[in-house]
């Protein structure tokens, strides 16, 4: 009886080593997890971070292109109404260009007249 009570003890002396053995990897693995949960954890702050960052940034170049566009947007309506200024100016040269060149073609027929009663 001795014997099997032998073997019965040094199976379970046996068996609890393994286990200590696996409960030492087992905390050693989470040991390992939590310092990768840590580095993790530290990521996702810096991530965090950089979206903020970039959310801001967007709103940024948002506002600097509503800006920019309202003042293309006013450029283009002085613009649009310079062109209206010079089209105004222009009608009214070619107008006193017509006048002008219409007095000439009566001054030069009243010429014609003259010259042609003289003779």
């Amino acid at each position: 009886m001795e014997a099997l009570g032998g073997k019965v003890s040094e199976k379970l002396s046996t068996r609890v080593d393994q286990l200590e053995e696996n409960e030492s990897r087992a905390w050693k693995a989470i040991g390992a997890l939590a310092k990768k949960q840590e580095k993790l954890d530290d990521a996702l702050v810096v991530l965090l971070e950089a979206q903020a960052k970039t959310e801001e940034r967007f709103q940024e170049i948002g506002q600097e292109m509503k800006e920019g566009f309202r003042e293309m947007k006013e450029g283009f309506r002085e613009t649009k109404e310079r062109f209206r200024e010079t089209d105004a100016r222009i009608a009214a040269l070619g107008r006193d260009l017509d006048d002008r060149i219409g007095k000439l073609v009566s001054a030069i027929g009243e010429l014609v007249r003259r010259d042609g009663r003289a003779k």
